[in-house]
């Protein structure tokens, strides 16, 4: 039986599951497993002497790879308050955008432009498209792979790392 985590894991695990669930609208759910998928690329992109995934991890992945199309930007503090937000409270408020390190991220549905940001009415809160976020993802994750196995040497870190990801795998009979 063949295990390749990149294909089961990432794009038939990871990738699979946002898409289902914003092909159904179930948007909360999609943004949790975006932020959650962050999470693991970040993970992925860890050096080799490192074993958890500290908030600088997420942030510089973040800013390193997610992009929008449009004017407006969220950064990788803005997504990852996001990420406390949802995974903790499964709302838009965290301890980091209470003190001011990042906004407040709200979702909607398909827009453009993706991202909407309007001071005048409020300087803390942003508000993205659920789809265009999932696509910044997809997008960052195949760009992030790429530079990944570049590296032979993070490549190899990497791999060690993907062994650990939960893969779907059939059941012998």
């Amino acid at each position: 039986m063949e295990r390749d985590p990149i294909s089961k894991a990432i794009y038939g695990g990871i990738k699979r599951g946002i898409q289902v669930a914003v092909e159904n609208n179930c948007y909360g759910s999609a943004v949790i497993l975006i932020l959650s998928g962050i999470d693991s690329m970040a993970f992925l992109n860890m050096p080799e002497s490192q074993t958890d995934v500290t908030r600088t991890d997420f942030i510089d992945w973040v800013n390193r790879y997610m992009k929008f199309p449009c004017k407006e930007k969220l950064t990788g503090a803005d997504l990852y308050g996001a990420r406390c937000a949802m995974l903790h409270t499964y709302g838009v408020v965290s301890k980091m955008s209470r003190e001011g390190k990042c906004r407040m991220v709200g979702y909607m549905s398909e827009a453009v432009p993706e991202i909407r940001f309007n001071p005048k009415v409020n300087n803390n809160f942003v508000l993205v498209s659920v789809p265009a976020l999932a696509e910044s993802f997809y997008k960052a994750i195949d760009e992030y792979l790429v530079n990944l196995f570049t590296n032979k040497e993070k490549a190899k870190v990497a791999e060690d790392r993907l062994k650990w990801f939960v893969q779907e795998l059939p059941v012998a009979k």
